[in-house]
């Protein structure tokens, strides 16, 4: 048994001891499992290529797809040379849940899926406006595929990381040490980038497997005197010292509970709450108010069903007290099926 297979035992025993609540969602239940699959198959050291299709990369190798078409409108108000500049030579170790065994792409699909990211890639740069990128590369750690430009690595994952990481500096740049949480994380893309690029901590709420891969990632890529891993505790001040001194710190989802409230000043959901029940939905979205002391940034389809659970989520589903405003309403810059949305606190909290 490998490192993250020993801790993502833990990390379930931790929530089946916990409320029913906290259990994964049949929709999940039956994501984890392909996941695992993957992971046996292709194991850690190609993860990028196999798990982290279900976690916000979308694998695009048809140009006629509506997703191609509209990052191409977005390259299209900015064109540049990139598309021409790079090259994808080699796609081995690829997985996905909607095939069986390894996928095989020939050179229109590499060719497809290398402009997506490029058009991707342009999107971001017209958005960075903290200059993010100049502070953090696509580290090498899981085998991503390796869209190349010269010598350097671009892929999708770290250019969606850097947009999210620019709207959530926009929340904390007059903060000197800001705490952000996560709910549901996958394997810890967004954390890597934050941790590499602003202050202060930042912290990861999910269920096993994609908690144990985000763990093992974030320990090969910042090293691990910065990451506190997941443990069982009983009482938050039993943990408070150690984790006052980690950049970042994970917990099982049952573990959120446990921390006192307007803990962080900005609670962070991205695609995640759809994919829930209606029980779990409800309650995560209460505790992201009564943990946030700034600000709450949604980023969730539209409008989705998730046909396991019965869960129908739309945009106007997402409400919270009279005690936030929203402060931004947009459509994903890249993925028009989703918004971003960022509530802000109306009384300050000192």
């Amino acid at each position: 048994m490998n490192p993250t297979e020993t801790f993502a035992a833990d990390m379930m025993t931790e929530l089946q001891s916990a409320d029913p609540l906290f259990l994964p969602s049949a929709f999940w239940r039956e994501l984890n499992e392909d996941n695992r699959r993957m992971l046996v198959h292709e194991g850690l050291a190609n993860f990028k290529r196999t798990i982290s299709n279900n976690y916000f990369n979308w694998l695009i190798t048809d140009h006629k797809s509506e997703l191609f078409r509209h990052a191409f409108r977005q390259w299209l108000r900015r064109p540049d040379l990139l598309p021409l500049r790079t090259r994808l030579v080699e796609t081995r170790h690829l997985r996905t849940n909607t095939a069986d065994g390894l996928m095989c792409l020939n050179t229109i699909q590499r060719h497809t899926y290398r402009l997506y990211v490029c058009f991707v890639w342009t999107i971001m740069e017209d958005l960075d406006r903290h200059n993010l990128r100049l502070k953090i590369t696509e580290p090498q750690v899981g085998n991503p595929l390796p869209v190349m430009l010269g010598t350097k690595l671009l892929s999708q994952d770290l250019a969606t990381s850097i947009m999210e990481c620019n709207l959530i500096a926009d929340l904390v740049q007059n903060l000197r040490s800001p705490r952000v949480a996560e709910l549901g994380a996958g394997y810890g893309r967004l954390a890597h980038v934050y941790a590499n690029a602003l202050p202060g901590q930042y912290f990861i709420f999910d269920i096993p497997p994609a908690l144990s891969v985000a763990q093992w990632y974030l320990e090969q890529t910042l090293g691990a005197q910065r990451v506190f891993r997941f443990r069982r505790f009983d009482r938050f001040d039993d943990v408070r010292n150690e984790l006052d001194r980690a950049s970042v710190a994970l917990f099982t989802s049952n573990q959120i509970s446990k921390f006192p409230a307007h803990y962080f000043d900005v609670m962070v959901s991205i695609s995640t709450l759809p994919e829930m029940r209606h029980d779990q939905v409800d309650f995560y979205l209460s505790e992201f108010e009564r943990l946030s002391r700034g600000h709450i940034f949604l980023k969730q389809f539209t409008t989705w069903r998730n046909p396991n659970d019965g869960t129908e989520l739309s945009r106007e589903n997402y409400r919270f007290s009279s005690d936030w405003s929203l402060m931004l309403d947009r459509t994903d810059p890249v993925i028009p099926e989703f918004f971003n949305r960022v509530w802000q606190r109306k009384l300050s909290i000192t």
